[in-house]
């Protein structure tokens, strides 16, 4: 059994706090996602720097698939831009369950805004490793 809310704690630490984001919702093959902008997360154009969104996209896509109790390295991710994020205050992604497999899952990950305005649209694929010791992250 996956204590959801220990994972979630996990998957708030390290580079990804550094980041910002925090996956806000987490419960099997389903993650949620935000991260609140600022100046720091634009392009010269003042748009939302493309490696924001794919950081949004793999941090969340892997939350949805560490939901299943082991832990995943990534393999591919394709990522489609849809508009630019310009004039956000809030970036939300979703990571639905597509297909799993023995040792490779694949996620459905969408980038919307605040206005639930289409941003990114990206297929991620990760590659299980290990079980899940939630004790060994959670102080």
């Amino acid at each position: 059994m996956v204590d959801y809310e220990k994972l979630k704690q996990i998957r708030n630490m390290g580079f990804i706090k550094h980041t910002g984001i925090e996956t806000v919702e987490l419960r099997e093959g389903y993650a949620k996602a935000e991260i609140v902008l600022d100046e720091r997360h634009a392009n010269p154009i003042g748009s939302t720097h493309g490696g924001v969104l794919f950081t949004l996209v793999d941090t969340v896509g892997g939350a949805a698939a560490t939901s299943r109790g082991r832990y995943v390295t990534t393999v591919s991710g394709n990522i489609n831009y849809l508009r630019p994020a310009m004039n956000c205050k809030k970036l939300i992604g979703e990571s639905r369950e597509i297909k799993i497999g023995k040792k490779m899952c694949v996620y459905d990950v969408m980038i919307t805004d605040e206005n639930d305005r289409e941003i990114a649209k990206a297929t991620m694929t990760y590659f299980y490793l290990d079980k899940i010791n939630p004790e060994d992250f959670v102080k």
